[in-house]
């Protein structure tokens, strides 16, 4: 009888263990889930100043040249851009991405004002950079 119990105890330890690791496994989810969101947001909202001012759209480059995601520190020349910069990684501001100043974001415009923007976060316990891609083409 007690080596049943043992048994029963054991295999509820290991039903536990399992589920604690389930829960792990979904906290990191929902985290990176919330970054892509995040990092969506930023993206549209960068477009959606673009569409604003659509006459003015090469202005808006930003790292072009640049690998995706490398280290270095985002220097635009377009104030909207700074601003824009600015917001996504303010890490006093819960709305931030993680990381994302240490690394180069980037919006290249291409033929027809073709639009690609990169933005790129890690956080600390990610072990290399993540990036979200948007592209659009700004016509008007």
């Amino acid at each position: 009888m007690l080596i049943e119990a043992l048994v029963a105890i054991a295999i509820f330890s290991f039903a536990v263990l399992g589920i604690m690791g389930l829960q792990a496994t979904a906290i990191r989810t929902v985290r990176d889930a919330d970054y892509r969101a995040k990092a969506s947001l930023f993206a549209n909202q960068i477009v959606g100043q673009m569409w604003a001012d659509r006459f003015n759209v090469p202005t808006y480059a930003l790292n072009a040249s640049s690998a995706t995601c490398a280290e270095g520190t985002n220097t635009a020349a377009n104030p909207v851009v700074t601003s824009w910069l600015a917001g996504l990684t303010d890490m006093a501001n819960q709305g931030s991405l993680p990381g994302a100043a240490d690394l180069l974001q980037q919006i290249t415009v291409g033929a027809n004002n073709t639009v690609t923007v990169t933005l790129c976060w890690q956080a600390p316990q990610d072990t290399a950079p993540h990036n979200f891609t948007l592209t659009t083409q700004i016509q008007g």
